[in-house]
């Protein structure tokens, strides 16, 4: 009975390597410099909230916030908060400097 886990543990073991290779393949397709992205993105559209970056390049949320903190430390763009006059939270912008 010992011999028939293994069997069943390897067979499991390599239907989740088999996963693992297509789930690497899907992380293939994503874009390779998100920097550029997001900067040919605002060059080309203007300025953008960073919900509006995530949906018009597919990017993952928190690769795009660390890479507009990136973007910012170096100076490259510059943020603004634009007040809707309603409550709640404002829209903040990113820019191109």
């Amino acid at each position: 009975m010992a011999a028939t886990r293994t069997t069943q543990q390897t067979r499991h073991g390599a239907q989740k390597g088999k996963n693992r290779q297509s789930t690497s393949t899907v992380q293939a397709a994503a874009p390779t410099n998100p920097k550029v992205n997001i900067i040919d993105l605002l060059r080309d559209k203007g300025a953008l909230t960073r919900g509006d970056i995530t949906t018009e390049t597919g990017i993952p949320r928190t690769t795009v916030y660390d890479t507009l903190m990136n973007l910012l430390i170096s100076g490259v763009i510059e943020k603004y908060v634009e007040k809707n006059g309603r409550r709640g939270r404002p829209s903040v912008y990113y820019q191109l400097v």
